[in-house]
């Protein structure tokens, strides 16, 4: 379904998604399975599309359509459910190592149920009151969890009032994005301020800079990269053994920062709100 809706754009010009019907999805798997009869990809088909309608994760929509005075049904996969799904394993991932494997019991549990109290979340987490409350108040600090006052009297007494945990992931994502950039950003200066910290790094990048008109400040990664590499070039610039050395072990954790930040552009996309308008 994914190859057929990416054919024919997954998304309809009215922003909808694309649909298709049982038909469309069989005469593609006939093609792409010649070994196996028909009957058998139809039966298969049928459980899959069974499982997918009945997982939790509501991936795959079902719609039924009027079509010449026939009720069809016609199926449509839900990309933003996909994209909150590969969302919320990055999250746990991220909280899980922050935080430890309790915090992330706890986050996932909240993003399943939602709205709960302390003591329910204590519970099904089978985690120790005080060890929840410390957790859920790191999680709160980190912008991980929100918290919500629901008072039963109109003074919000403490003692009459539910406090309820609950997860906001467009919050969440919107605040991990911002991260995301902070961290590439501190990353790209950092690489740049090492690298300019080397007295033969620094004179070449000037020569460069010169050569080419462009200042050494604006140098992205890969080229930085590049440039200790024509460093190394014996022919290019006169360095001695140490200097060589040197600049050996400072293309090495070039290229590890690399890539830490391909890596990094990898999150942005995900949890960029741009990815949601495509």
């Amino acid at each position: 379904m994914l190859e057929i809706s990416r054919l024919h754009g997954h998304i309809t010009n009215d922003g909808a998604p694309v649909q298709l019907s049982e038909a469309d999805i069989l005469e593609r798997l006939i093609s792409d399975f010649p070994q196996k009869s028909a009957s058998e990809v139809e039966v298969s088909l049928h459980e899959c599309l069974t499982t997918l309608q009945n997982d939790p994760w509501k991936l795959l929509s079902a719609h039924l359509m009027d079509s010449a005075g026939n009720i069809q049904e016609r199926y449509s996969v839900d990309f933003s459910r996909i994209l909150d799904m590969i969302r919320v394993k990055e999250l746990e991932a991220v909280v899980r190592e922050r935080f430890g494997g309790p915090a992330c019991r706890i986050f996932r549990l909240l993003l399943l149920k939602h709205n709960l109290e302390q003591k329910q979340i204590a519970e099904m987490a089978m985690i120790s009151i005080k060890d929840t409350r410390e957790l859920l108040y790191k999680l709160l600090k980190a912008h991980y969890v929100q918290i919500q006052e629901v008072a039963r009297t109109v003074d919000h007494a403490p003692s009459r009032t539910f406090y309820l945990w609950h997860v906001n992931l467009s919050h969440v994502s919107e605040h991990i994005e911002r991260e995301l950039y902070r961290a590439l950003s501190n990353l790209r200066a950092r690489m740049m301020y090492e690298m300019l910290r080397q007295q033969e790094v620094r004179c070449f990048f000037n020569w460069f800079s010169s050569e080419k008109r462009t200042g050494a400040k604006r140098f992205l990664v890969a080229q930085v990269v590049h440039l200790l590499e024509r460093i190394q070039d014996r022919n290019l610039i006169p360095l001695t053994a140490s200097q060589r050395m040197r600049v050996a072990r400072m293309k090495s954790a070039a290229t590890q920062l690399e890539s830490s930040l391909l890596r990094l552009d990898e999150l942005v996309l995900v949890f960029s709100t741009v990815a949601e308008l495509h």
